[in-house]
Protein backbone atom coordinates (compact mmCIF):
# COMPACT_ATOMS: atom_id res chain seq x y z
CA UNK A 1 0.00 0.00 0.00
CA UNK A 2 2.84 2.42 0.81
CA UNK A 3 4.41 1.84 -2.61
CA UNK A 4 1.16 2.80 -4.33
CA UNK A 5 0.97 6.06 -2.32
CA UNK A 6 4.57 6.90 -3.29
CA UNK A 7 3.81 6.22 -6.94
CA UNK A 8 0.73 8.44 -6.81
CA UNK A 9 2.67 11.25 -5.14
CA UNK A 10 5.42 11.01 -7.76
CA UNK A 11 2.84 11.04 -10.57
CA UNK A 12 1.15 14.09 -9.03
CA UNK A 13 4.46 15.95 -8.79
CA UNK A 14 5.35 14.98 -12.34
CA UNK A 15 2.01 16.21 -13.66
CA UNK A 16 2.27 19.44 -11.67
CA UNK A 17 5.77 20.08 -13.06
CA UNK A 18 4.62 19.40 -16.59
CA UNK A 19 1.58 21.69 -16.32
CA UNK A 20 3.69 24.41 -14.73
CA UNK A 21 6.35 24.21 -17.45
CA UNK A 22 3.77 24.26 -20.24
CA UNK A 23 1.95 27.20 -18.63
CA UNK A 24 5.25 29.10 -18.47
CA UNK A 25 5.95 28.34 -22.14
CA UNK A 26 2.46 29.52 -23.07
CA UNK A 27 2.88 32.71 -21.05
CA UNK A 28 6.26 33.41 -22.65
CA UNK A 29 4.81 32.82 -26.13
CA UNK A 30 1.83 35.07 -25.41
CA UNK A 31 4.02 37.94 -24.20
CA UNK A 32 6.43 37.61 -27.13
CA UNK A 33 3.52 37.22 -29.57
CA UNK A 34 1.73 40.26 -28.16
CA UNK A 35 4.82 42.43 -28.47
CA UNK A 36 5.63 41.21 -31.98
CA UNK A 37 2.05 41.41 -33.28
CA UNK A 38 1.78 45.00 -32.09
CA UNK A 39 5.30 46.32 -32.71
CA UNK A 40 7.13 44.07 -35.22
CA UNK A 41 4.51 43.74 -37.97
CA UNK A 42 5.24 45.31 -41.34
CA UNK A 43 2.66 45.83 -44.10
CA UNK A 44 0.06 43.88 -42.07
CA UNK A 45 1.40 40.40 -42.90
CA UNK A 46 5.16 40.47 -42.43
CA UNK A 47 6.21 39.93 -38.85
CA UNK A 48 9.45 39.05 -37.15
CA UNK A 49 8.63 37.06 -34.05
CA UNK A 50 10.09 34.59 -31.62
CA UNK A 51 6.67 33.52 -30.32
CA UNK A 52 7.34 29.96 -31.51
CA UNK A 53 10.09 29.58 -28.91
CA UNK A 54 7.74 28.35 -26.16
CA UNK A 55 5.95 26.09 -28.66
CA UNK A 56 9.24 24.59 -29.85
CA UNK A 57 10.54 24.04 -26.32
CA UNK A 58 7.25 22.39 -25.31
CA UNK A 59 7.24 20.14 -28.36
CA UNK A 60 10.90 19.12 -28.16
CA UNK A 61 11.01 18.48 -24.42
CA UNK A 62 7.42 17.38 -23.65
CA UNK A 63 6.15 15.85 -26.90
CA UNK A 64 3.94 16.67 -29.88
CA UNK A 65 0.67 16.87 -27.91
CA UNK A 66 2.16 19.36 -25.45
CA UNK A 67 3.66 21.38 -28.30
CA UNK A 68 0.31 21.45 -30.10
CA UNK A 69 -1.52 22.56 -26.95
CA UNK A 70 0.97 25.35 -26.27
CA UNK A 71 0.85 26.41 -29.94
CA UNK A 72 -2.94 26.61 -29.85
CA UNK A 73 -3.10 28.48 -26.54
CA UNK A 74 -0.27 30.85 -27.44
CA UNK A 75 -1.77 31.84 -30.80
CA UNK A 76 -5.34 32.26 -29.59
CA UNK A 77 -4.47 34.19 -26.43
CA UNK A 78 -1.93 36.49 -28.14
CA UNK A 79 -4.45 37.20 -30.92
CA UNK A 80 -7.15 38.09 -28.43
CA UNK A 81 -4.79 40.43 -26.58
CA UNK A 82 -3.38 42.14 -29.69
CA UNK A 83 -4.70 45.26 -31.40
CA UNK A 84 -6.30 43.03 -34.06
CA UNK A 85 -8.16 40.42 -31.99
CA UNK A 86 -9.26 38.23 -34.90
CA UNK A 87 -8.22 34.59 -34.58
CA UNK A 88 -7.39 33.10 -37.97
CA UNK A 89 -7.93 29.30 -37.95
CA UNK A 90 -5.33 28.68 -40.67
CA UNK A 91 -2.66 30.66 -38.83
CA UNK A 92 -3.62 28.91 -35.58
CA UNK A 93 -3.27 25.57 -37.41
CA UNK A 94 0.27 26.68 -38.35
CA UNK A 95 1.10 27.31 -34.68
CA UNK A 96 -0.30 23.89 -33.73
CA UNK A 97 1.74 22.30 -36.54
CA UNK A 98 4.92 23.91 -35.21
CA UNK A 99 4.28 22.17 -31.87
CA UNK A 100 3.45 18.80 -33.43
CA UNK A 101 6.47 18.71 -35.74
CA UNK A 102 8.92 19.97 -33.13
CA UNK A 103 7.71 17.22 -30.79
CA UNK A 104 7.54 14.45 -33.37
CA UNK A 105 11.06 14.76 -34.78
CA UNK A 106 12.91 13.87 -31.52
CA UNK A 107 10.57 10.92 -30.96
CA UNK A 108 11.10 9.59 -34.49
CA UNK A 109 14.84 10.34 -34.83
CA UNK A 110 16.17 8.93 -31.56
CA UNK A 111 19.73 8.07 -32.55
CA UNK A 112 20.90 11.45 -33.80
CA UNK A 113 22.99 13.91 -31.87
CA UNK A 114 20.99 16.28 -29.72
CA UNK A 115 22.11 19.31 -31.73
CA UNK A 116 21.18 17.75 -35.07
CA UNK A 117 17.79 16.55 -33.82
CA UNK A 118 16.93 19.95 -32.36
CA UNK A 119 18.10 21.73 -35.53
CA UNK A 120 15.94 19.52 -37.74
CA UNK A 121 12.99 19.93 -35.34
CA UNK A 122 13.20 23.72 -35.43
CA UNK A 123 13.83 23.88 -39.19
CA UNK A 124 10.99 21.52 -40.17
CA UNK A 125 8.57 23.13 -37.73
CA UNK A 126 9.33 26.56 -39.16
CA UNK A 127 9.20 25.44 -42.78
CA UNK A 128 5.87 23.64 -42.51
CA UNK A 129 4.06 25.54 -39.76
CA UNK A 130 5.43 29.03 -40.09
CA UNK A 131 6.40 29.42 -43.74
CA UNK A 132 3.89 27.19 -45.55
CA UNK A 133 0.71 27.03 -43.43
CA UNK A 134 0.82 30.51 -41.90
CA UNK A 135 1.73 32.04 -45.27
CA UNK A 136 -1.33 30.41 -46.86
CA UNK A 137 -3.45 31.89 -44.05
CA UNK A 138 -1.97 35.32 -44.66
CA UNK A 139 -2.59 35.02 -48.41
CA UNK A 140 -6.23 34.04 -47.84
CA UNK A 141 -7.03 36.50 -45.07
CA UNK A 142 -4.82 39.50 -45.71
CA UNK A 143 -4.07 39.19 -49.44
CA UNK A 144 -0.36 38.68 -48.95
CA UNK A 145 1.38 38.33 -52.34
CA UNK A 146 2.90 34.94 -53.19
CA UNK A 147 6.45 36.27 -52.88
CA UNK A 148 5.71 37.05 -49.23
CA UNK A 149 6.57 33.40 -48.58
CA UNK A 150 10.22 34.25 -49.24
CA UNK A 151 10.12 37.17 -46.81
CA UNK A 152 8.56 34.83 -44.23
CA UNK A 153 11.28 32.28 -44.99
CA UNK A 154 13.97 34.88 -44.30
CA UNK A 155 12.30 35.90 -41.02
CA UNK A 156 11.95 32.23 -40.05
CA UNK A 157 15.60 31.53 -40.82
CA UNK A 158 16.71 34.27 -38.43
CA UNK A 159 14.10 33.43 -35.76
CA UNK A 160 14.79 29.69 -36.05
CA UNK A 161 18.52 30.26 -35.57
CA UNK A 162 17.89 32.30 -32.42
CA UNK A 163 15.34 29.78 -31.10
CA UNK A 164 17.68 26.86 -31.80
CA UNK A 165 20.46 28.64 -29.89
CA UNK A 166 18.18 29.17 -26.88
CA UNK A 167 17.02 25.53 -26.96
CA UNK A 168 20.64 24.31 -27.08
CA UNK A 169 21.57 26.55 -24.13
CA UNK A 170 18.61 25.20 -22.14
CA UNK A 171 19.50 21.61 -23.00
CA UNK A 172 23.02 22.12 -21.63
CA UNK A 173 21.71 23.32 -18.27
CA UNK A 174 21.75 20.32 -15.92
CA UNK A 175 19.06 21.68 -13.58
CA UNK A 176 16.63 22.35 -16.40
CA UNK A 177 17.20 18.94 -17.95
CA UNK A 178 16.78 17.26 -14.54
CA UNK A 179 13.47 19.11 -14.14
CA UNK A 180 12.31 17.96 -17.58
CA UNK A 181 13.49 14.38 -17.15
CA UNK A 182 11.80 13.99 -13.75
CA UNK A 183 8.40 14.14 -15.35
Amino acid sequence: MKQNAKTQKKTYRSTARRVTALAMMTAAGVVIGFICKNYCTFAMYYRFTLENLGVLISGIFFGPAAGAAVGLATDVISCLLSTNPAVNPVITAGAVTVGIISGAVPRIWKNGSRGAVYAVSVALAHLVGQVLIKSVGKMITFGMPWYGIFIGLAFSAVAGTIEYSVIMMLSKNKQIMRFIENR
